[in-house]
């Protein structure tokens, strides 16, 4: 039998300092220790967890054989305070089995905590314990201590009240599992409650002189300018009280962007020289189960405005240019966020360091010092310049780029070795790097690495290579047919490497060539084959873009060609492009000239007012861009403007023959050479509407004209506008029409229903919200409002007599499946009836009979293999 000693602990500090700590005793059998004395350790027992090795716990402990311990005195409240530190044990107890003379047989009593076998949810969806599963640190194995459950509790908490269920009750209980020693299982038991909401935010001491809520900024009050409360609580991007209509922004409470918004209501006082402004102090609290209020006391404090600005240290720019600059007089009121844009980082490139930056100097440097406030509260600032030293690029790095080779991204490198560092070439390298396509934009890296010792700097680019070659299986609305496409998209080929062993996997890539093989059908009635060939940089030095393609189509009523009532309409193609980039007006241009040859088999065709016969299509076309469009997918800045112009050879200029000898001609002798000229002009822009630039306005419009060199001969047949139908790329020609998209319309309108317009005008605009940035899935909601018409001659051109249409949408944009999409589109304003033809509203006998169309119109492109 084990005898314990008891250890009197209220004699000795070192055993009071022991018992302060545990709350545990030495325990032993007749004897007590009235006066510390020295033992060495013969052995130590350690009993009670036959699953732990003994050896590591002595060691552990410090109770190890053969060392001097003093009894009472520090070493045992030691081992005890160590052993407890170990989160291994729910009781730990030191005693000992016997003494003989000067040693002591110690012995270790343990009671082991249990360890974690599984955990379960109750009362939460599957999706709720996913996200949670991924948040909380439970895994099988884990010693189960307080700290750990505590812990658990408080995570899922705060995952509930960031969604706004502040009442949310968690409960986890414990129960044996049989399989293993001292094993258990956690169940946890959630019961959100209801979903808490902003009631109310309150905003006191704020002075304001109007009731209407949307007032912004408010005249003087008592010589101060002042924000109405409607104004403040917009200022707080994330903290919103609830009865007011959001689309992206949910009545919900969180601490964390609470701060944010208070920061931010502090920016605006300042932005209108409140400088001292300050939130004396707020109280959140529960108004009932469902909602809570805020209440925001406020001290303005006195206006400021900025006083005199005076330079020291600038010696490449006059104080008078930097003034110009800086954009900043005397008598402003203060507003220290736009004394920083103006002076680090304005996003226009409108700021003192960006200028210096432009022109070398990357070791520039500028600090603001306030060196007086005069008594009418005017701030006279010295700005101190260290213009440093001009840096020199001495070496382009670039990482990342495992499948497209350097000499691609290097000559999309506007930062070339030996030039001066310019920061605005960085931005634009990486605006040109994301059209490419190639690579996923949110991971992007640029790393400057200067070398003060010798004035240059080595710029790093980290790219990360996304998914853009593709198999394409797509389906869109156009012409009120549905049409099925099959193609290769190779966006990223290499021919150099064709005949390269090991190079095909599964394709040679690498060198920014673009190849496309694409199919076209909607049944018997139609096919079409495309091929085309792009090698960007034609020779390896120049942005000059070479362009080969070849189509041929063919349009049938279906049936069989021995049928007296067989009709068809037969396109053979074939072209070649050049295609290069501008410095004059500015570098954003691009110019392109196509030679088209097109050959029209027709044998009663209903498309066209030339119905049977042949024509000869001979084209040259021009296209003058300029894009400064942010990136491909989903760009948030930039904007995009095409002019074009087609034309043919004028052959009744030189055909020897006058306007009445064409009154004669049959179809086929007029049209034998199709003649005319069009011009197209459009535009678009995106512009972010947020901050953080995820909302994004997308206004765009366009107009069309085709033209007639002599009006006797009259208006070619082909390459005329039909408006109406939707699908992904908005226009597109299959069977020599330019189809031009209009949502919310089934059909063609009724000028282009049947033969086509001359004219056209488009005018949109959508309102876009991104769901998710990931490269591997980019999703954006949209809504939409377009209006447009055709017209059959200039003469009868009126830009505001338009269809009108608006609705709703989504896109989502897979590497291996391309651009899906579904709009919801109502179209407002009726055809007029009986002007419309084949393919419009009123031709369809189930047609609204007012003329209104109103249904579900999805755009499907679906490219599906990844290569």
């Amino acid at each position: 039998m084990i005898r314990f000693l008891i250890v009197l602990l209220l004699t000795f500090t070192s055993a009071g300092v022991f018992a302060q700590i545990n709350g545990d005793k030495i325990v032993g059998g007749d004897n007590t220790f009235l006066e510390p004395k020295k033992y060495t350790i013969a052995s130590t027992q350690v009993i009670g967890v036959d699953n732990l090795d003994h050896d590591a716990i002595r060691v552990v402990s410090g109770l190890t054989v053969g060392k001097q311990i003093t009894i009472p005195g520090q070493d045992i409240s030691k081992a005890i305070e160590t052993l407890w530190a170990q989160n291994l044990f729910s009781d730990v107890q030191i005693g000992y089995d016997k003494i003989y003379k000067d040693e002591i047989f110690l012995v270790i009593s343990l009671v082991g905590r249990p360890k974690l076998k599984g955990y379960k949810f109750e009362g939460i969806r599957k999706g709720e314990e996913d996200n949670l599963k991924e948040i909380i640190d439970l895994t099988p194995g884990q010693t189960i201590t307080e700290s750990l459950l505590s812990n658990t509790r408080n995570i899922i908490k705060s995952y509930y009240n960031d969604k706004g269920f502040y009442n949310a009750k968690i409960d986890i209980t414990e129960k044996i599992d049989t399989t293993g020693f001292n094993l258990r299982n956690l169940t946890i038991a959630i019961d959100k409650g209801e979903r808490v909401k902003i009631g109310e935010i309150n905003i006191y001491d704020n002075e304001v002189v109007s009731t209407n809520p949307d007032d912004k900024l408010i005249k003087r009050v008592n010589t101060k300018l002042s924000y109405s409360d409607g104004g403040i609580r917009r200022s707080m991007k994330d903290t919103k009280q609830k009865g007011i209509m959001r689309i992206f922004k949910r009545s919900k409470f969180n601490r964390t962007a609470f701060e944010r918004d208070k920061t931010a209501i502090l920016e605006k006082y300042n932005s209108i020289g409140l400088r001292d402004a300050a939130i004396v102090r707020d109280s959140v609290y529960q108004i009932d189960d469902k909602t809570m209020g805020i209440d925001i006391y406020i001290d303005k404090g006195e206006e400021y405005f900025f006083g005199e600005i005076t330079w020291v240290g600038n010696t490449k720019y006059t104080d008078g240019q930097l003034d110009t600059i800086l954009g900043i007089s005397k008598g402003d009121l203060f507003n220290s966020g736009l004394l920083e844009q103006r002076l680090y980082a304005s996003q226009d490139g409108r700021d003192i360091t960006s200028v210096y930056m432009d022109r070398g100097h990357l070791f520039f440097n500028i600090v603001p010092v306030e060196v007086s406030i005069t008594e009418d509260n005017h701030i006279n600032y010295e700005m101190r310049i260290s213009e440093g030293k001009e840096a020199r690029i001495r070496n382009i790095i670039i990482n990342g780029n495992t499948k497209t080779n350097d000499h691609v991204i290097l000559r999309e490198i506007r930062t070339k070795p030996g030039d001066l560092f310019n920061r605005n070439d960085i931005i634009r390298t990486q605006r040109e790097l994301a059209n490419l396509g190639y690579f996923d934009p949110e991971q992007f890296g640029v790393n400057p690495i200067p070398n003060p010792a010798d004035g240059t700097v080595d710029i790093e680019y980290t790219v990360v290579e996304k998914s853009s070659d593709q198999i394409e299986l797509s389906g869109g609305f156009g012409g009120g047919r549905l049409i099925g496409t099959v193609g290769l998209s190779f966006t990223n080929f290499s021919t150099r490497n064709f005949f390269k062993k090991g190079a095909w996997q599964p394709l040679p890539s690498g060198d920014g060539q673009q190849l496309s093989l694409r199919g076209q059908t909607f049944g018997r009635g139609f096919q079409s084959y495309n091929l085309s060939f792009t090698e960007p940089w034609l020779g390896g030095k120049k942005p000059t873009s070479f362009t080969i393609f070849s189509s041929y189509s063919l349009l049938t009523n279906s049936l069989n060609r021995t049928d007296e009532l067989y009709s068809q309409t037969s396109i053979t193609s074939i072209g070649v492009g050049l295609g290069s980039r501008l410095k004059v007006p500015d570098d954003y241009f691009q110019i392109y000239g196509e030679f088209n040859y097109q050959y029209y088999d027709l044998q009663k065709s209903q498309y066209f007012i030339f119905t049977d016969g042949y024509s000869n299509n001979i084209s040259l076309k021009g296209v003058l861009t300029r894009t400064s469009v942010s990136e491909l997918i989903y760009p948030r800045s930039g904007s995009k403007f095409t002019l074009t112009a087609k034309a043919t050879l004028p052959y009744s200029s030189f055909d020897g023959l006058d306007n009445a000898d064409y009154a004669g001609m049959t179809d086929q002798e007029r049209y034998k050479f199709a003649e005319y000229y069009k011009i197209k002009f459009t535009g678009e822009w995106f512009a972010p509407l947020t901050r953080n630039k995820k909302l994004v306005l997308h206004p765009k419009f366009g107009f069309g004209f085709l033209g007639a060199y002599n009006s006797a001969k009259g208006y070619s047949p082909f390459e005329r506008f039909y408006l109406g139908g939707s699908g992904l790329n908005g226009t597109w020609q299959f069977d020599g029409r330019e189809i031009i998209a209009l949502r919310g319309y089934t059909g063609s309108t009724p000028v282009s229903a049947s033969t086509g317009g001359t004219v056209i005008a488009k005018y949109a605009v959508e309102l876009r919200y991104p769901i998710s940035l990931n490269p591997s899935a980019t999703i954006y909601a949209l809504m939409f409002a377009e209006a447009g018409n055709t017209w059959d001659s200039f003469n009868k051109f009126d830009p505001f007599n338009v269809k009108r249409s608006a609705g709703f949408g989504v896109r989502l944009f897979l590497p291996m499946f391309g651009m899906l999409g579904v709009d919801f589109a109502w179209g407002f304003d009726p055809l007029d009836v009986g002007a419309a033809g084949a393919g419009s509203a009123e031709a369809d006998p189930g047609a609204n009979p007012k003329g209104y169309t109103f249904g579900f119109f999805p755009i499907i492109g679906m490219n599906i293999g990844d290569l």
